[in-house]
C-alpha cells in the first residue's frame, strides 16, 4: 500500500468537507435564491428543494402568538379525566398557598395536635386545683346492755342516733407541700340515762400543714409533668410550623411543576398547529405538481408523532394538577376538581445573593428541627433533675392545729339515780338516829345539774365554744423516710442521662445533614441558574436556526425534512427553556426550606397556641382580591 499517496486523498476529503460546511454556513447566514431547474414542473432537487414562485406566500404563515392562542383553547376544550371542558379557574401562588394552609388536612391534624398539647398543659396544672369534699352520715344503733351502769333502759337496750357532716378543704403548694382544713360537726342522742346532756353537738376545726423539706422540694412529680407538658406544647408548637413550612413548599413545588406542565402542553400543541399547517403547504404543492405524494407521508409521520407527545403531556398536566389540587383541597366534591387551573404565576429569574456560610447559619438558627433538639434536650434535663431529687431522704415536716366545741341539753336530774338525792326513808331514818344522838336533823342540799354551764345550750352555744379557741389542739413533728438501694429510680436516671447523650448525637448528625442540605440547594439553585441562561441561549438559537431554516424554504433552498427538525429543536429548546425556569424556581423553594425561610419569603407568621386558641398561620399581607 502506497501511504503517501492514501494519505493525500485523505487530506483532499477533509478539504473537501471544510469547504460544503463553509458553504452550507453561508446558505444559512446569507440565503440566496437557486436557479429554476430547466424542467418545468421539478423544483431544482427533484421532489425536495423548490423555487421561490413555488413557496407559500406570507398569508399562509401563523405567527407564534396564534399558535399560543390556539394551544390554550385547545387545552381547555380537549376531554380530561374529572375535569369540565371549558371549564377553568385563574389561581395565583400566594392564593394557592392560603388555600393550602386553610383546606390542607395535615395542617388541620397537626393544628388539632397542638391544641390537644395546650389542654395538656392545663390539665397538669390541675394538680394544684383546690379540692372541696363533703361527708354525711347518720347511724342509729339500738345495743343491748346487761351492765346496770350501761345506763340502759327497762328494756335492757341503750339507743343512739348520730348525725355527722364533714367538710373538707385540700391544698396543693407549688413548694410540694400540701395545706388542708376539716370542719366536722355532729349531733348525738341518746337514750342512756347516765348522759350528761342530751342531744349532745359537738365540732371540731382542723388545719394540717405538710411540707417536704429535702427530697419533693425542689421539684416533684406535678411540677415536673407540669414543665414537661410546657415542653411537649413548645415542641408541637415548633412541629406545626415545620409542617407548615413542609405544604408551603410542597404547594410551590407543584405549582412551578404545574406551570411548567401547563406550558409544555402549549409547546406540544403548537408543534402540532406547525405540523398541519406544513401538511396543508405540502397537499398544496403535490396538487401544484411541486412536490412527490411522500413529502405529505413524512409530515403525517411526524404529526401523529407530535400528537402523541401532545397527549402524554396533557396526561403529565391532569397529574400534576391533581397533586396541586390535593394540597389545596380539604374535600372530594370541591368545585375546582371539575376546573382547570391556569397559573397566573410566570416562571422568573430572581438571582438569589447569599454565600454558603451564610446560608449554613441561617439554616442552623432558622430550622425548627434544631429547635426541636434544644426543647427534647431541655425536657431530659428535667428528667434528670427530678430523678436525682427521688435519690434523696424523705424528710417533711408535718403540722396541724386544732379547734373544739362542745354543747348540750341537760337531762333532768330524775332520770340519773347518781343525780337524784337521797331517798326519804332513809333521810327520816338518818334524822331520828340523829336526835337520839342529840345531833340537828341532817340537811341534804336539793340536787343539782353538774354539767358546766358553758356545754349548756344548742348548735349556736356548740358553734360559740368552737370560736373562743378555749379548746384546741397542736401537733407538730416530722416524717424520715429512705430506700435502700433506690434501684428504680438509679435505673431511671441513668437512662435519662443516656439519652441526653443520645439527643447530643442526634444533633450533631442532624446538623451534618442540615449543612448537606444547603450545600445541595445552593448547587442546585447555581446549577440552575446556568441551566436557565444555556437554555435561553439554546432556545434563541434554534429560533434563530428556524427562521433561517423557514427562509431557505420559502425560497426553495431547504426541505421538508430539515423544517420539520428545526420544528423539533425548537419545540425541545422552548421546553428546555421552561424546565430550566421552573426547575430554578423550586431550586429556590427548596434553598429557602433549607434555610427555614419559607414563611418569611412568602410573608407568613405562625403564631402558637395557647390555652384559648390552638396554633395558626396568619399572612402579613392578604392577597389582593
Amino acid at each position: 500500500m502506497n501511504i503517501p499517496r492514501y494519505c493525500t486523498w485523505v487530506g483532499l476529503a477533509f478539504i473537501l468537507a471544510a469547504l460544503m460546511t463553509s458553504l452550507v454556513r453561508a446558505q444559512d447566514e446569507f440565503p440566496v435564491s437557486s436557479p429554476a431547474s430547466d424542467e418545468p414542473g421539478r423544483p431544482a432537487i427533484a421532489g425536495i428543494v423548490r423555487t421561490a414562485a413555488q413557496t407559500p406566500t406570507a398569508s399562509t404563515t401563523t405567527s407564534d402568538q396564534d399558535l399560543i392562542e390556539q394551544a390554550r383553547r385547545q387545552i381547555a376544550i380537549e376531554p380530561r379525566v374529572g375535569v369540565v371542558p371549558g371549564l377553568s379557574r385563574p389561581l395565583a401562588l400566594r392564593e394557592a398557598i392560603l388555600m393550602a394552609l386553610r383546606a390542607n388536612p395535615d395542617v388541620e391534624i397537626q393544628r388539632i395536635a397542638v391544641q390537644q398539647a395546650a389542654f395538656d398543659v392545663n390539665r397538669t396544672k390541675g394538680f394544684y386545683d383546690v379540692v372541696l369534699t363533703n361527708q354525711f352520715a347518720y347511724s342509729a344503733l339500738r345495743n343491748p346492755a346487761v351492765n346496770p351502769f350501761a345506763g340502759a333502759d327497762e328494756n335492757g337496750a341503750v339507743e343512739i342516733r348520730a348525725a355527722q357532716n364533714t367538710f373538707a378543704f385540700t391544698k396543693p403548694l407549688m413548694t410540694g407541700g400540701r395545706v388542708g382544713a376539716e370542719f366536722t360537726v355532729a349531733r348525738q342522742d341518746t337514750t342512756n340515762i347516765f348522759a350528761g346532756v342530751n342531744p349532745l353537738f359537738s365540732s371540731q376545726l382542723t388545719f394540717t400543714f405538710t411540707q417536704p423539706l429535702f427530697r419533693n422540694f425542689r421539684t416533684d412529680e406535678s411540677r415536673r409533668q407540669i414543665e414537661l407538658a410546657k415542653k411537649r406544647l413548645t415542641l408541637s408548637d415548633s412541629q406545626f410550623r415545620q409542617r407548615v413550612i413542609d405544604i408551603v413548599a410542597q404547594v410551590q413545588s407543584a405549582y412551578w411543576d404545574l406551570v411548567f406542565a401547563r406550558r409544555e402542553v402549549e409547546i406540544r400543541a403548537e408543534a402540532v398547529a406547525l405540523a398541519r399547517i406544513q401538511l396543508e403547504q405540502n397537499r398544496r404543492f403535490v396538487e401544484a405538481g411541486t412536490a412527490a405524494p411522500v413529502e405529505i407521508v413524512s409530515v403525517e409521520a411526524q404529526l401523529e408523532q407530535r400528537q402523541e407527545e401532545f397527549l402524554l403531556a396533557l396526561e403529565n398536566l391532569t397529574r400534576v394538577e391533581n397533586a396541586l389540587k390535593s394540597l389545596i383541597l380539604d374535600q372530594r366534591q370541591a368545585p375546582l376538581w371539575q376546573e382547570a387551573i391556569v397559573p397566573t404565576e410566570q416562571v422568573n429569574l430572581e438571582p438569589v445573593n447569599i454565600s454558603l456560610d451564610e446560608a449554613v447559619r441561617a439554616a442552623l438558627a432558622r430550622r425548627p428541627e434544631m429547635e426541636q433538639f434544644d426543647i427534647q434536650k431541655t425536657a431530659n434535663e428535667i428528667d434528670i433533675r427530678f430523678f436525682r431529687d427521688q435519690l434523696r431522704p424523705q424528710l417533711d415536716f408535718v403540722g396541724s392545729y386544732s379547734l373544739q366545741g362542745l354543747a348540750g341539753t341537760p337531762l333532768p336530774i330524775t332520770t340519773n339515780p347518781f343525780a337524784g338525792g337521797f331517798n326519804t326513808a332513809v333521810l327520816e331514818r338518818l334524822n331520828l338516829l340523829s336526835a337520839q344522838a342529840g345531833l340537828g336533823p341532817v340537811v341534804i342540799p336539793p340536787p343539782t345539774n353538774q354539767t358546766p354551764g358553758v356545754f349548756i345550750g344548742g348548735f349556736g352555744r356548740n358553734l360559740s365554744n368552737l370560736f373562743t379557741k378555749n379548746f384546741y389542739g397542736v401537733r407538730v413533728g416530722v416524717n424520715l423516710s429512705f430506700t435502700l438501694n433506690n434501684r428504680t429510680t438509679q435505673g431511671a436516671l441513668g437512662r435519662a442521662l443516656a439519652q441526653d447523650r443520645l439527643i447530643a448525637a442526634q444533633r450533631q448528625r442532624f446538623e451534618t445533614q442540615v449543612e448537606t442540605e444547603v450545600r445541595n440547594a445552593l448547587q442546585s439553585v447555581q446549577t440552575a441558574l446556568r441551566r436557565v441562561q444555556a437554555a435561553r441561549a439554546s432556545r434563541v438559537a434554534a429560533e434563530a436556526q428556524y427562521a433561517s431554516e423557514m427562509r431557505r424554504y420559502q425560497v426553495g433552498e431547504s426541505t421538508n425534512f430539515l423544517v420539520l427538525d428545526r420544528q423539533n429543536a425548537l419545540s425541545a429548546a422552548r421546553g428546555r427553556e421552561v424546565r430550566a425556569l421552573t426547575d430554578y424556581n423550586k431550586a429556590v423553594v427548596a434553598l429557602q426550606r433549607a434555610m427555614s425561610t419559607t414563611l418569611d419569603a412568602n410573608s407568613l407568621t405562625v403564631k402558637p397556641a395557647d390555652g384559648s386558641r390552638p396554633a395558626d398561620v396568619h399572612p402579613d399581607v392578604e392577597p389582593t382580591p
